[in-house]
Formats: C-alpha cells, sequence, structure tokens
C-alpha cells in the first residue's frame, strides 16, 4: 500500500529510494563531505522520521543501519513496533552525524518500493516522544551544515 503525506509521522520508520529522493529535489542532508568523498547514505536505505512541520511540507529523518560504527547509537528494542521480520529483535543503529531535511511529496514518492502496508508499517517510540527528540537533537551538534542532497 502506498505511503500518503498523512501517513508521514514521527515515529515511522520507512524504506527510502535515495536516488528517487535527491531526484525529486529539495532534500538536504548534514553528512559530512569531505576529501575522503561523500558520507550521505546511498541506495534504498531504511529512515526514521523524527520530525515532521506538515504545514511546511517538510520532515527529518535519519538513515538506519544494520551494524554500529563510529558515531552510531543503537535504537531500543522495547520501543519498536510493526512488522517484525528485520526489525522487532534485531540490532538497529542511526548515525548521530548524518540527518536528512525532505520535502514530504519527496518521502512519498521515495517510499514506493516500501514493502509495508498500513498494518505492517514499522514504527519507533510510538509513545515515547522524548526519545524522537532525543535523535533529532543531534541535528544541532552535528559536525556538518546541511547541503543539497545531489
Amino acid at each position: 500500500m502506498s505511503l500518503t503525506h498523512e501517513d508521514v509521522t514521527p515515529g515511522l520508520v520507512i524504506q527510502l529510494d535515495t536516488a528517487t529522493l535527491r531526484a525529486h529535489g529539495g532534500a538536504q542532508t548534514n553528512a559530512v563531505l569531505g576529501p575522503e568523498g561523500d558520507r550521505s547514505v546511498v541506495g534504498t536505505q531504511d529512515f526514521l522520521i523524527v520530525g515532521v512541520d506538515a504545514p511546511a511540507g517538510w520532515c527529518t529523518g535519519v538513515p538506519l543501519f544494520a551494524k554500529t560504527a563510529v558515531g552510531n547509537q543503537p535504537l531500543e528494542n522495547d520501543k519498536k513496533s510493526g512488522h517484525a521480520e528485520q526489525w522487532i529483535g534485531t540490532d538497529t543503529f542511526f548515525s548521530r552525524w548524518q540527518h536528512w531535511r525532505m520535502p514530504i511529496a519527496s518521502v512519498v514518492a521515495a517510499s514506493a518500493g516500501d514493502p509495508a502496508t498500513a498494518a505492517t508499517r514499522r514504527r519507533y517510540a510510538a509513545t515515547d516522544r522524548s526519545a524522537l527528540d532525543d535523535i533529532k537533537n543531534w541535528e544541532g551538534r552535528n559536525r556538518a551544515a546541511y547541503r543539497d542532497a545531489v
């Protein structure tokens, strides 16, 4: 089932095609861009939506990873809900150093390949807004400024 604008809410975990996200334009990331290259995620990637400004048509999300790396922090398993396969009971991490600001319309378009239905959508911290705020607050401490995701 297709994702709608109304489905994009804090705590949503959604698989996004970053090529589609970039092609639609307007997305920004604060992932490090240095001499060794662009650290922003590419390909198909799970994202956790940590903030939404529905009137402005924007949301903030962080990519999720199955393995830890320097700067990554684990998600708490007891805050996960939704389709369990490769979600509940598995290690999941977010990078404190990579946030994305994305037009909601671009998120909807980039989510076309997500296999979830409205009944099986994954969520994180559905009843704990402070947990999402803690993740979003890393945005202000990031080492890099936001830039266009191209």
